[in-house]
């Protein structure tokens, strides 16, 4: 009969406890305490809830570099736009220094201590009117910088305070558009239009030299394209309709997660291509997410205004226990 050793050419340890289940994937080993054999395995992603942010609200954005477990979200709406903004320990939201102008659906980038919120709706006289302001946030407080080059509201967003992108979205009356602009650290430059089409309620992850950009709330809802720092470029769709939704990861490594009304899709992007992954505990649209495709996490949404945060966790490392029948 084939051993353990002559297959992996290793003996099998004897522990007196079980090892951490991430560091001890793909191994075996016997549990002298409870006379099992255990191994661990590396299983698909899941969600998690996480703490409750402090003041719900949809149509909201986020310092979109930001790791899991030190977010910043800011704006959005309920009962009219919102300026809180609140940082993520991993565990709790606390509220921090609000913006200087309320809005709803701006573009958001950075980290919890150097993020930028550009442009947006301040819903006044109506969700028509658009703001070409735009905030820096240094981790205290936010203060005025250039404004963009064209207002807009519901777009994509990516990048750091010093390098972002802001891509596509509604200029106002319900006109989608093509448009990506550039902030440089000092001002706003317009660069080269999306290919497949005008699109708002889009989604964008990654930098201004790897950008990825999927969604929208009209056709073509399932385009999915790459930015390489000059253009972009179609790749594969979406298999899923993705309006007003959230992505986080990089350009090789992507989530996008939600869907208009209230939808609880996710997809994984893997460089090439989109595939469903586990789903939302919480149907959503208009919400906020950072992080990466291994830990992310996601915030905020609609319709009805929340403060749910759901964490995202790929893969989830568990340990099993031999059994023999």
């Amino acid at each position: 009969m084939a051993t353990y050793k002559g297959i992996k050419g290793i003996k099998v340890q004897s522990l007196a406890s079980d090892p951490t289940a991430s560091e001890a994937a793909g191994q075996v080993w016997y549990n002298t305490s409870s006379k099992a054999l255990k191994y661990a395995v590396a299983g698909a992603g899941a969600w998690a809830s996480g703490g409750n942010m402090t003041t719900a609200r949809h149509y909201v954005n986020a310092a979109r570099n930001a790791p899991q477990s030190a977010s910043l979200v800011f704006a959005g709406y309920n009962s009219g736009a919102r300026d809180e903004t609140e940082k993520y320990n991993g565990t709790a939201w606390t509220e921090v220094n609000d913006l200087n102008t309320a809005r709803a659906g701006p573009g958001g980038s950075g980290t919890q201590t150097a993020a930028l919120c550009m442009s947006g709706t301040p819903y006044s006289p109506d969700s028509n009117a658009r703001t070409s302001n735009v905030e820096e946030y240094n981790g205290t407080s936010w203060s005025e910088e250039n404004n963009v080059v064209t207002a807009s509201a519901w777009m994509g967003s990516l990048g750091t305070n010093t390098a972002a992108m802001m891509i596509a979205g509604d200029s106002g009356g319900g006109t989608a558009t093509t448009m990506s602009q550039t902030w440089n650290g000092t001002s706003w430059t317009e660069g080269n239009n999306l290919v497949s089409g005008a699109v708002a309620g889009n989604s964008s992850t990654g930098s201004t030299t790897a950008g990825l950009n999927a969604g929208a709330e009209s056709a073509p809802y399932r385009a999915c394209q790459t930015y390489n720092g000059t253009s972009w470029t179609e790749v594969n769709d979406t298999n899923l309709n993705h309006s007003y939704a959230t992505m986080f990861g990089t350009q090789a490594s992507a989530i996008l997660a939600a869907e208009y009304p209230a939808g609880t899709v996710v997809e994984e992007w893997d460089g090439t291509s989109w595939a469903a992954v586990a789903a939302l505990a919480t149907g959503r649209y208009g919400l906020a997410g950072t992080g990466s495709s291994n830990a992310g996490v996601v915030m905020g949404g609609g319709p009805s205004p929340s403060n749910v945060t759901e964490e995202w966790t790929s893969p989830v490392y568990s340990i099993k226990t031999v059994t023999v029948s």
